[in-house]
């Protein structure tokens, strides 16, 4: 079984050989402490998955259709303000950021003004979500498509999502109170969110690519629930899902994913019911335990990430505690579960226990 159809056989709980094994390495931070703790320099991402026994997957990399989604063209970047402390900048995607200089990624920047404040700047900056902007597609496509039936690592594409998206353009409390101030606006931002990706994904199925998963992504959830109550949800934001969960099903992707941080308990249902069956990270610091996931909704969920980053970094018997309860329960209810660490891996977690993590989770799911 190659890596392709073990990822789609684990979140589908169709009975891969052995679950996919993946992770998402993303600081900088998190290899430089790594290297100093006896990593190999210089390795890519490659090279990361066959020191740790891993398979071959990069859903955030190699393996994402590089669709250009966003703003086109994109603001000016500048450097506003420098202090022996904090740099202000502003972004490419508009955004005026403060960032101290002695915590790097994942520590969050602050954020001190968004693009998108008003009618008058949405209609600017709408103009740059131009669907039909030149370079939106890889100019290899053609190419992608004719390889995409015999790849032997799943080939997939983030295709959007609704309310991260206005909450990046505006802020989050302008975008809450837009909901109740403007709830026309909001339509209509949410409409030109989907003519744009509904637009992509019709060209890019219409080139023969053969997709084997579909990434939405909202990040909209907090450590107690939804940031957006569900009513409000599945009335302004259910018209988006609907237009491209039916392209989505009309060219028969196996594995559609949802990715948002957070309590995601009062949201899941309404994604499941459309047909997204795999969330993503199931941040254990929300209290989302994959575990009660499943004995809700059974074998029709599945799951990537779930592996509570903090027992990482606490040592082996907190990896332990947190893993083999976790993951044997997986097993025995019939899989669907792709274990990563819920997120980021932070550099609080050393060398050392992430090795042992690895180890583990093998030693599990290989008995």
């Amino acid at each position: 079984m190659n890596e392709r159809e073990r990822f789609i056989r684990t979140l589908t709980c169709s009975g891969p050989d052995r679950p996919s094994y993946g992770d998402y390495f993303a600081y900088d931070s998190t290899r430089q402490r790594w290297e100093r703790e006896g990593l190999p320099k210089g390795l890519d991402h490659g090279g990361l998955f066959d020191y740790f026994g891993m398979d071959h997957i990069e859903i955030w990399g190699r393996d994402r259709l590089p669709l250009h989604a966003g703003i086109m063209p994109s603001f000016e970047e500048a450097l506003i303000e420098e202090t022996d402390e904090y740099l202000v900048r502003r972004l490419a995607s508009g955004d005026l950021t403060r960032v101290r200089k002695d915590t790097p990624p994942p520590a969050m920047p602050q954020y001190l003004a968004h693009p998108v404040t008003d009618r008058a700047s949405w209609a600017e900056y709408r103009r740059r979500l131009d669907p039909e902007a030149p370079g939106r597609l890889p100019a290899d496509l053609a190419q992608v498509a004719a390889a995409s039936p015999t790849r032997d690592t799943p080939l997939g594409v983030w295709f959007g999502g609704t309310f991260g998206y206005l909450r990046s353009w505006m802020g989050l409390e302008n975008a809450c109170y837009a909901f109740h101030d403007d709830p026309a606006w909001v339509e209509e931002m949410i409409e030109h969110l989907t003519l744009l990706y509904a637009s992509l994904a019709r060209r890019v199925f219409a080139a023969g690519v053969q997709l084997d998963w579909v990434m939405f992504w909202e990040d909209m959830a907090y450590n107690h629930g939804s940031l957006l109550s569900p009513a409000l949800y599945r009335r302004y934001c259910l018209p988006f899902y609907h237009t491209l969960m039916e392209i989505v099903h009309q060219h028969g992707v196996p594995v559609v994913m949802l990715d948002s941080d957070g309590d995601i308990g009062e949201l899941a249902p309404i994604w499941l019911d459309l047909g997204i069956a795999v969330m993503h990270p199931m941040e254990a610091a929300a209290g989302t335990d994959v575990r009660e996931y499943r004995r809700r909704y059974g074998r029709g969920m599945g799951f990537l990430g779930g592996i509570d980053k903090r027992a990482l970094a606490a040592g082996r018997g907190a990896i332990d505690r947190e893993v083999i309860p976790k993951v044997q329960e997986m097993l025995e209810s019939g899989g669907g579960l792709v274990a990563e660490v819920d997120h980021g891996i932070p550099p609080d977690i050393s060398l050392d226990n992430y090795r042992y993590f690895r180890d583990l989770l093998r030693r599990l799911c290989e008995q």
